[in-house]
């Protein structure tokens, strides 16, 4: 039995594979496994695939028949795991040596179930180490009431700079959920950080995360699913809440109502400035307005200023009461094709 499973969800990307593969053999843990299950790629990654299995036998290649999502193929990936630990890694970034050495011995000295670390973001050069007591075994709940902000500061974003035990995963049944196409991991994450015995966090960025113009470029395309993948993603995380019984701790509910006002209400607006199929925007703006998830943070927040600016503060104010004409009128303005570039 190996010590690690890596698992590698492929889906076209054969431009940083080679990078990304050669990364993850180089790790001072060399008593591993690395599960790529590639996603119906259209381009060379399968050839790329078989060509490191060839000439290393720690290397397993799974050609999924159909497309099935990021979801699906991590799960796969879990099921074929035999490691005493499982690690995540998307295959166009790349890690520290001593990334997974580092987060299996605080596993081993903690005696925890789970470990998480920092990561930096390359070629932009920015550095995430999460805001929790470091090299310190923290509860659940100990995690979640010390941690009131871990939605707007994407505490547990990026299943990648985790490393798991797979009794846990396993023993737990906790799985990505397949129908889940928008923040899949965080709900993953949330369910294993709820469900552990306890969690440690090294304070070091050890993953290293690729920022590309990827992100420019969806943010100019219009997701036709992007508001009932955003109202799946809030349900799932309202489920947990519910479920795990904290909804009473006021804190977490206040944070994921600015995440959804902050991060995801902008989201939504700029969809709709790029649906060419819907030219009456007041309209689409009342519908967004008009959605329970974001009726339910306005309520939850009231009048809290958790604004960056008073003008702001007053525009917000102006959604949360739906004076549509006075949002229609700053909408018109903030979305120009000069300003979202």
């Amino acid at each position: 039995m190996p010590v690690l499973s890596i698992i590698v969800p492929v889906y076209n990307v054969a431009t940083y594979l080679r990078e990304g593969l050669d990364s993850i053999l180089r790790q001072e843990v060399q008593d591993i496994e690395v599960i790529c299950v590639d996603d119906c790629s259209s381009d060379s990654s399968p050839d790329i695939l078989k060509e490191y299995q060839a000439k290393d036998n720690r290397i397993q290649f799974i050609r999924q028949s159909e497309n099935k999502g990021p979801s699906a193929t991590r799960n796969i990936g879990i099921k074929y795991a035999k490691g005493k630990y499982i690690a995540f890694f998307d295959p166009d970034d790349k890690v520290e040596n001593n990334l997974y050495a580092e987060l299996i011995h605080a596993i081993e000295d903690k005696k925890t179930d789970l470990a998480l670390c920092g990561y930096s973001t390359f070629p932009t050069h920015q550095i995430h180490i999460p805001n929790f007591k470091p090299y310190h075994a923290m509860q659940p709940m100990d995690f979640i009431q010390k941690n009131p902000r871990i939605e707007m500061n994407n505490d547990l974003c990026y299943t990648w700079r985790f490393v798991f035990k797979r009794n846990f995963l396993i023993n737990k049944k906790i799985r990505f959920i397949k129908n889940l196409h928008v923040g899949e991991d965080t709900v993953f994450n949330y369910e294993c950080v709820l469900q552990a015995s306890s969690i440690i966090m090294i304070p070091k960025a050890l993953y290293q995360y690729r920022i590309n113009n990827a992100g420019s470029l969806m943010r100019l395309r219009y997701k036709p699913y992007l508001t009932n993948n955003l109202q799946k993603l809030v349900d799932e995380k309202k489920r947990l809440i519910r479920k795990y019984n904290i909804e009473h701790y006021i804190p977490i509910t206040i944070d994921l109502s600015e995440k959804i006002i902050l991060r995801y209400l902008p989201m939504l607006f700029n969809n709709l400035y790029n649906n060419s199929n819907q030219p009456d925007k007041k309209q689409g703006i009342q519908q967004i307005l008009s959605m329970t998830m974001i009726r339910d943070s306005f309520c939850i927040i009231g009048f809290r200023n958790i604004y960056p600016s008073w003008k702001e503060y007053l525009f917000y104010l102006a959604m949360k009461f739906k004076f549509t004409r006075l949002v229609c009128y700053e909408y018109n303005k903030i979305f120009t094709p000069e300003k979202r570039v």
